[in-house]
């Protein structure tokens, strides 16, 4: 078992799997002015891992190539249109801060059932609890709440991606790409 320790700390750090979209990097400096804007955190994302979540799943060590050949192997069957998103809203809760849409997204909605059931149709289910919201995090950490429009910041997904991340040790390794559209 490789359970990691994030060097500053005793924490465990999780092995999470996610699909993801990354948002273009024409779209990054208006996102980062949002996240500039916001003041002080205990920690900012940073602009390469900018990313709105699809589906979850934590491990308690590194996945094993069969179940990542799986979860390339479910992602390869999900076809869709490039996506139009638009994120429009700055929520923040005194715990994470976020972009997130103003109005429905019923395209990426479906989509991301798509990507689920497919998923799903492996064997292999999402972190207990997870539930599809749309939102892009920006800080963790920040004192107070906040919950305001913004002007809408938009680009179009023209892929999808399977990301191995290191909790903790904010380290993200791509596994897969798809294209969509």
């Amino acid at each position: 078992m490789s359970l990691l320790r994030s060097f500053d700390s005793d924490e465990v750090v999780l092995h999470r799997l996610f699909f993801a979209l990354m948002p273009d990097a024409g779209i990054v400096p208006e996102i980062a002015a949002v996240r500039g804007e916001i003041g002080v955190a205990k920690s900012h994302v940073l602009d390469h891992r900018l990313h709105i979540t699809l589906w979850a799943l934590d491990l308690p060590m590194s996945p094993t190539p069969g179940l990542i050949a799986d979860l390339c192997a479910a992602a390869a069957r999900v076809e869709g249109p490039a996506l139009r998103l638009v994120l429009q809203e700055l929520v923040g809760n005194g715990h994470v801060t976020c972009l997130k849409p103003g109005e429905p997204m019923p395209v990426l909605k479906a989509f991301q059932q798509r990507l689920q059931l497919a998923i799903a149709d492996a064997g292999i289910w999402p972190n207990r609890g997870f539930r599809f919201d749309p939102h892009m995090t920006l800080a963790y950490g920040q004192d107070g709440g906040v919950r305001r429009p913004i002007w809408p910041l938009s680009w179009r997904a023209e892929e999808f991606m399977l990301v191995h991340s290191l909790v903790g040790l904010t380290e993200h390794v791509v596994l897969g790409r798809w294209k969509l559209g």
